[in-house]
């Protein structure tokens, strides 16, 4: 990884990611970094905006899609116990 982004790039990234998995412990952890790589506040808001409109979108289709599980459109798993293919379950 590191040799393909730089590391502001890869604060920048890490970044987003903790705003969009709503860490806020990680966020104010890589936050503290940021002058180490030059990153500034506007290019932290720019990142974190771009999170939130994936995670904003991401909730709209997880809304469309309990919709659709709940009206029959989309095939439940089975009752037999098999877990989920994503772990969760």
């Amino acid at each position: 990884m590191d040799t393909f982004l730089d590391p502001k790039t890869q604060l920048l990234v890490a970044l987003g990611a903790a705003a969009a998995a709503k860490c806020q412990h990680c966020f104010a952890t890589l936050y503290g970094a940021a002058d180490k790589v030059g990153a500034s506040d506007q290019e932290i808001g720019a990142a974190v905006a771009i999170a939130n409109k994936v995670s904003a979108k991401s909730q709209d289709f997880m809304a469309a899609f309990i919709d659709q599980t709940t009206r029959g459109a989309i095939k439940t798993t089975s009752p037999d116990g098999a877990a989920s293919p994503c772990g969760c379950g």
